[in-house]
């Protein structure tokens, strides 16, 4: 399924199963980041970390920081979510 000529279709997978997979493991991450909010605010209070496969797999006290700890550990960017966990949440209304 991989096609060269399309690069999106690269960097999801080779097959439906792992597309499936990645998704999954993206979504459970997502999952993680809003149900455990209270703890995260309780163990990194204002700290950028970057949630991998579920669970928080770095953090630092800046971005730049962050982004070096993830290269360095060989977590894909592509597939963790950044997020500053500040202590109050903001409410935007667009």
């Amino acid at each position: 399924m991989t096609d060269p000529e399309n690069p999106i279709l690269s960097r999801l997978g080779s097959d439906p199963a792992s597309i499936a997979r990645g998704l999954r493991e993206f979504s459970k991450s997502a999952e993680m980041l809003s149900n455990d909010r209270p703890r995260l605010i309780n163990e990194h209070p204002l700290q950028w970390v970057g949630v991998y496969r579920g669970e928080v797999s770095a953090k630092a006290d800046d971005l730049p920081s962050l982004m070096e700890e993830l290269e360095r550990r060989s977590i894909p960017l592509g597939d963790t979510i950044v997020r500053f966990i500040e202590k109050n949440q903001r409410t935007l209304i667009l």
